[in-house]
């Protein structure tokens, strides 16, 4: 039964109220097809009467044309589909109305994540369901979280002050997310038998000699995961980033949206995960809503690793476990859960976002530059050099593209970071190992310093005592 995004706001009707568009201004322009519009101005119903906000795309003739909202003390989120060029969006709520215009400009950038389906040699693209004869719409789902993963990764880095700067999604003459399906080398079973780093590292080489693309960020989900009904053990499920490869299983695809317009559906669904069907991956939360949230954040995090983006210390920093809270993105409340037995309202402060420390590091990601030749980029095909003196306790570093950004780490993870402005040529720099640490507060030690140059390259050099290894 499909969910409806609505809120119960009891009361009588207010005076009317001006609905407003707080994230995006008339006329602006975004290089990606989805958006989130965040307004306010919802007038207030009658007691129990259902409050529907509704999107509707007067430009496109697209399934996704029309959408519901959700809604929440006068305030409201909701998704658009745009089509290239300008976009008329209607924003109606209880007879208020209120339209505004958004161009939609497609990226010329060359660098691109490439969405894979991957097959068992046998070539079944099946994936698990709780139920036999739920849809095998792989491709409608991932396209749906792919481009809920670029609208995130675009409101988050403008919520930081970056701009909406985002990864290049394939996209086909519908505006469809292009899933290649591909047959892998070997059977099931053979995977089934591997640890997640061979795994892993058998999926990147493959991937490389078949179809070897330097400009793309792969994410490879494998259609054969599966539950082992008499062990409970999970087969071919993983979630690894890095390099060009982010892999993951399928265990929870059952969860994730279909559609665009089924977003707040999958995301408020209430239904219990049944682990002797398939895996719970909800941390936790042994729901729908929970697994589909867990997972699609999940997959987004190990695509960050892929740019070379580390863990943080933000608690709902999407690169901590923050990456289980991406329903929030779109959503004002949860139903309830195996954790929590009523449903919550969350608080702004705590849904998943990129902490400053890593919206400020995918910044200079070459797969963050929007247009082929991204403007005044010094852009030499070269990493920084960092080098440690023991004697001095000094840290040099050298870079033929400038100096744009410093990270300083304690122990495993990211704690800040140092930003160079850009009307600074910074080449070469010298910082003690005081420096450094005074950076992360006396009391801790640093573990590891890394530098990222304009032309998006980094280098990190682990420190343990007066040794230092780089890490490319």
């Amino acid at each position: 039964m499909a969910l409806v995004c609505f809120a119960f706001v009891a009361g009588a009707i207010s005076a009317r109220a001006e609905l407003k568009i707080a994230n995006h201004k008339d006329q602006s322009t975004v290089r990606y097809p989805v958006v989130l519009l965040r307004g306010s101005g919802v007038p207030k119903p009658s007691a129990k009467k259902e409050l529907l906000l509704h999107v509707e795309n007067l430009s496109s003739d697209r399934a996704s044309r029309k959408m519901l909202g959700q809604v929440r003390e006068g305030k409201f989120k909701a998704l658009a589909e745009l089509i290239p060029g300008n976009n008329l969006l209607r924003i109606t709520a209880d007879g208020e109305s209120t339209e505004l215009t958004i161009r939609y400009s497609p990226q010329t950038n060359a660098n691109y994540v490439r969405v894979i389906w991957m097959t068992d040699s046998a070539g079944d693209p099946d994936f698990a369901t709780p139920n036999d004869d739920d849809p095998q719409d792989y491709v409608a789902r991932l396209d749906t979280a792919a481009k809920l993963m670029q609208c995130f990764t675009a409101e988050r880095m403008h919520d930081s002050g970056y701009g909406r700067r985002t990864f290049q999604l394939e996209l086909d003459d519908d505006g469809k997310v292009i899933v290649h399906t591909l047959a892998a080398p070997l059977r099931a079973q053979d995977y089934y038998s591997m640890q997640d780093d061979e795994w892993w590292q058998s999926t990147r080489q493959w991937l490389n000699k078949k179809q070897p693309d330097p400009k793309a960020k792969n994410l490879v989900l494998a259609a054969f995961t599966r539950k082992d009904p008499e062990s409970g053990k999970m087969l071919a499920h993983t979630a690894l980033g890095g390099g060009d490869l982010g892999l993951f299983g399928s265990a929870s695809v059952f969860s994730w949206p279909c559609s665009l317009p089924k977003t707040c559906d999958a995301f408020l669904n209430p239904g219990r995960v049944d682990p002797s069907r398939v895996h719970d991956d909800s941390s936790g939360r042994n729901t729908h809503w929970g697994a589909a949230s867990t997972t699609i954040g999940a997959t987004l995090h190990e695509m960050y690793h892929t740019f070379g983006l580390p863990h943080c210390r933000d608690r709902f920093g999407i690169m901590t476990r923050g990456f289980d809270y991406f329903n929030r993105f779109v959503t004002f409340h949860e139903p309830p859960s195996a954790r929590r037995m009523k449903p919550f309202t969350f608080d702004p402060g705590q849904e998943a976002h990129l902490s400053k420390v890593s919206a400020s590091f995918l910044r200079w990601s070459p797969w963050f530059r929007l247009n082929e030749k991204a403007d005044n980029i010094d852009d030499p095909d070269s990493d920084p050099i960092i080098t440690f003196d023991p004697k001095s306790k000094r840290f040099s570093i050298a870079s033929e593209s400038p100096i744009r950004w410093l990270g300083f780490w304690r122990d495993d993870t990211l704690a800040v970071h140092r930003e160079i402005p850009t009307g600074v040529k910074l080449h070469n720099l010298s910082l003690s190992l005081a420096e450094c640490e005074v950076e992360l507060s006396p009391e801790h030690r640093l573990s590891r310093l890394t530098a990222l140059a304009e032309n998006g390259r980094a280098v990190t050099l682990r420190f343990v005592g007066t040794n230092s290894t780089n890490e490319n």
